[in-house]
């Protein structure tokens, strides 16, 4: 799907997340934000959609979760909200919660930020704390 796009700070990062998610307000627009030690720079990856109800839901690959996850050091996995707030849902808390990744979502309608953590975070926890400092 999308290229690896690759930033030396945490702004330009959520700056192009944002960007990434207001590209379709017909369904919600998913994918990586991650870390490459050995280069020094934060990425996102956007993924498709193959959800059923893309609407409402996002899906991704399971097979690309762990191709990027097995490359680079997960942060979050991003997705949009079209007409919710960016509070994460009932159904944000399960996936999250289920593959230990932090949920970064960005709502279109109130074009704000939320950062969903689990209790088991897999993720890179400093890394995530700076990306909370600036959302």
């Amino acid at each position: 799907m999308a290229e690896i796009l690759r930033f030396k700070n945490i702004r330009e990062t959520v700056s192009c997340i944002k960007k990434i998610c207001r590209s379709s307000f017909r369904r919600e627009v998913c994918g990586f934000v991650g870390f490459d030690h050995e280069a020094d720079e934060y990425l996102v990856k956007e993924e498709e959609n193959v959800s059923p109800e893309p609407t409402s839901y996002f899906l991704i690959n399971p097979l690309n979760y762990l191709l990027f996850k097995d490359d680079y050091a997960m942060v979050a996995i991003f997705h949009s909200h079209l007409v919710a707030d960016e509070k994460e849902s009932e159904f944000d808390i399960k996936m999250s919660d289920n593959c230990c990744q932090a949920f970064l979502i960005y709502s279109l309608n109130t074009k704000k930020i939320n950062i969903y953590s689990p209790e088991n975070l897999e993720g890179d926890v400093n890394i995530l704390e700076r990306f909370k400092e600036i959302v």
